[in-house]
């Protein structure tokens, strides 16, 4: 448990400020960390859904121009280790894997906020990965829902939105 979580937290801090390049694995690792704490169908389907959302995600995600991280990038990073310090000192009673959990969905949130909109859509995505992941660590059939459904709303806004922004990958003629 505690090394897909190490390594969930590592790709999260990688993949702040930069675009889907790295989805698919991050998809993956988030997949192994719930699958190590709950276990049955549970594990089945968020490992499933998780690996299968990404890959898709990452499918249509490089249609767009990547996005090159800048200095900038390293103010989400350092915001993500702040609230990640806060949740462990003030979430300890929770136990360890909640607070790893939410980790993963705050790292996202962190992405979202800072860079531009192709990388903080990213962000997104991997916030609702980690609402995932705390529905296996809680076991709890409604957070999966409703992560389904957070993820179900990016991709009908990615859909409808990214493709009218500017930053379209230009195609040769």
């Amino acid at each position: 448990m505690i090394v897909g979580f190490g390594l969930l937290l590592l790709l999260a801090l990688a993949g702040l400020g930069k675009d889907g390049r790295g989805l698919p694995l991050y998809g993956a690792v988030c997949a192994f960390a719930g699958a190590t704490v709950c276990s049955g169908l549970m594990a089945l389907l968020t490992s499933a859904a998780l690996v299968g959302l990404n890959f898709l995600a990452w499918v249509w995600l490089r249609r767009f121009a990547p996005e090159a991280p800048d200095r900038a990038a390293v103010l989400p990073v350092v915001g993500t280790l702040v609230l990640l310090l806060a949740l462990g000192l003030s979430g300890a009673g929770l136990g360890l894997a909640p607070v790893l959990g939410a980790g993963a969905v705050l790292a996202g949130l962190c992405g979202a906020a800072w860079g531009a909109p192709l990388v903080q859509f990213t962000g997104l995505l991997r916030a609702a990965d980690g609402l995932v992941v705390v529905a296996c660590v809680l076991h709890s059939w409604p957070l999966f829902a409703a992560a389904l459904s957070l993820w179900g709303v990016l991709a009908a806004l990615g859909v409808t939105l990214l493709p009218r922004l500017a930053w379209r990958r230009v195609e040769d003629v």
